[in-house]
């Protein structure tokens, strides 16, 4: 028997092309994947209005500036630090819902008071947004020690919402990565994981479930825990807005369509407005509450949400925010004289009103 050996260039063909043929066949067998989670639309899409985070030196983050957002991120026109003489300013710290995501500018919330009370004829009135995407209490409380108090605001808002809860939970939920909030959880994938995150729906569709449940592990299981927390934030925004010698109101928004606070709470939505109230009563500062509002909408809650998503308010919702608040404001006598509606001070009960 020969013991020539195969010449090294059939060998080669026996391994490259067996290989070659299994490479091309997974690349097709993955493409055919990538069309059909494309074509169904089974991965959750990334959030692209929220893809221009910038890192802050203070803050865990802001956004970038653009064409509707200050110099430092916020959303707004740019406004002067000292506040013009006679000006009645507000100052509206939040999340999501205080900056009025996907609705524009005009339709937030915050610009619906400053346009409804700038109506009426009296002093110039400034309601400026520093509500930032993804934010809880901890972090609401820097933007309005290095920030909101700077504006010399006569009446600072507070937006509450039920994932204040979560994210109070998870403590800072990530940084920022090529302009995108990447939690602790995603930045463990490492630089290729968070590239095919980011470009391609199978890997979303396979990673998703993961990140969630690896989310939910870390979150602190004790919810007295957490609301001790978010009871301390709250605590020292009341003390800090004292202090400046404005005075301070949290405004409660209530997801939906059908609102809850998490299965630590139970189904109640009325629950976290409850244990506002409770840390408010403490404090002798305001609650305002849009939940009964939303629940007697002739409309049904469905209209008051963003299409598709049962956390944003529509334009619908956001004006029925503003109604609220500018009904329990007014209430409470909480606006200069000149800018009461007409007969002064009113004597309904708004329905969100709490104290």
């Amino acid at each position: 028997m020969s013991n020539t050996k195969p010449p090294l260039p059939g060998v080669l063909r026996r391994l490259v092309l067996p290989t070659t043929a299994l490479g091309l066949g997974a690349a097709l067998c993955l493409g055919g994947l990538e069309l059909a989670a494309r074509g169904l639309d089974l991965a959750p899409p990334l959030p692209d209005e929220y893809s221009d985070f910038a890192p802050h030196s203070v803050l865990p983050w802001t956004l970038r500036p653009n064409a509707e957002r200050t110099a430092a991120g916020f959303r707004g026109p740019e406004r002067e630090i000292e506040k013009p003489p006679g000006t009645f300013r507000i100052v509206g710290v939040g999340d999501s819902l205080t900056y009025g995501a996907g609705v524009p500018y005009e339709a937030a919330f915050l610009a619906r008071i400053e346009a409804a009370l700038a109506a009426r004829g009296g002093p110039p009135v400034e309601a400026i947004n520093l509500g930032i995407p993804g934010y809880w209490p901890e972090p609401e409380a820097l933007v309005l020690r290095h920030y909101g108090l700077h504006y010399q605001p006569d009446l600072v808002l507070v937006g509450v919402y039920t994932n204040d809860f979560e994210e109070t939970a998870s403590g800072a939920p990530g940084t920022v990565t090529h302009g995108y909030l990447v939690s602790s959880r995603a930045r463990r994938m490492g630089g290729l994981g968070f590239w095919l995150y980011r470009r391609s729906h199978v890997a979303r569709v396979l990673l998703a479930h993961p990140l969630a449940r690896a989310r939910d592990r870390e979150q602190e299981d004790d919810p007295e825990i957490v609301w001790a927390r978010m009871q301390e934030d709250w605590g020292r925004m009341v003390d800090m807005t004292r202090a400046s010698g404005a005075r301070i109101a949290f405004v409660h928004i209530p997801s939906g369509p059908a609102p809850r606070l998490g299965p630590q709470w139970g189904d109640d939505p009325a629950e976290l407005p409850r244990r506002l109230r409770q840390v408010c009563a403490a404090r002798e500062c305001s609650v305002i509450d849009a939940l009964p509002a939303f629940t007697a909408h002739p409309g049904g809650t469905e209209t008051l949400y963003l299409p598709g998503d049962d956390i944003h308010c529509s334009e619908a919702g956001n004006a029925l925010v503003a109604d609220v608040i500018l009904r329990d404001l007014e209430s409470r006598g909480l606006l200069p004289d000149e800018l009461m509606p007409p007969g002064g001070r009113s004597t309904e009960e708004p329905a969100g009103r709490a104290r």
